[in-house]
């Protein structure tokens, strides 16, 4: 029986048990370095991330190995960033809280910068708000994990050139990259696309926004 049809039924501790491997290859793959499993801070965000994808895991997620190893990457790169900028606030963390960032009006002005900028940039890929409305998941997994492959996709200099200068996604590169089928990225390119335009501008207005609704 598959993993996808036994993760309901399975405890979380003898999931994690075994796929130990998987979790300790993922997070050395994303921090570039041995794995201590009794001493790693990252191996317990990543022991977090795996309970995070057992609990929120359903079919229409594909893979669940797949799913599980795009939020293990996409929280242990929230936890290196705020390693490295130790004043900032995740908005994720917020928003687990129950706690609303308040929008200034000085960010209202900036936050409107941000969505003509945004704009332009469409734009140059045949694409735009309306659009981006009328492409995005109407699931909210699916929402969810399109989302992650975007963020994933944008930290990736190849993945970002390729899209640019062929002005559509390289499907299959980023299906790769972010450890899913080519037919999740196909069924969702242009949202997966048009996200990943706001993390490649580093519009940080329009990434909260975001990431507030998943």
């Amino acid at each position: 029986m598959s993993v996808e049809v036994n993760i309901c039924m399975e405890n979380s501790n003898d999931l994690v048990e075994r796929h130990l491997p998987y979790i300790i290859r993922t997070v050395s793959s994303v921090t570039g370095k041995y794995v201590s499993v009794e001493h790693d801070e990252e191996f317990t965000v990543a022991l977090n991330a795996f309970a995070e994808a057992v609990e929120r895991y359903n079919s229409e997620r594909g893979s669940f190995l797949s799913y599980a190893g795009l939020v293990i990457r996409s929280r242990l790169l929230t936890y290196l960033k705020e390693e490295k900028s130790p004043d900032t606030i995740s908005l994720d963390s917020l928003m687990e809280q129950g706690i609303e960032p308040e929008i200034s009006c000085e960010s209202e002005s900036d936050l409107h910068d941000e969505i003509q900028r945004y704009q332009l940039e469409l734009e140059k890929f045949g694409l735009s708000l309306d659009t981006m409305v009328e492409y995005s998941p109407k699931h909210r997994n699916t929402r969810e994990t399109s989302i992650l492959v975007a963020e994933q996709a944008s930290r990736d200099e190849t993945i970002v050139a390729d899209t640019y200068r062929k002005r559509k996604l390289p499907i299959r590169h980023v299906a790769v990259l972010c450890h899913v089928t080519e037919k999740i990225v196909k069924t969702s390119k242009h949202f997966i696309l048009g996200t990943m335009l706001v993390f490649v501008l580093k519009l940080s207005g329009l990434i909260f926004w975001i990431k507030g609704t998943r």
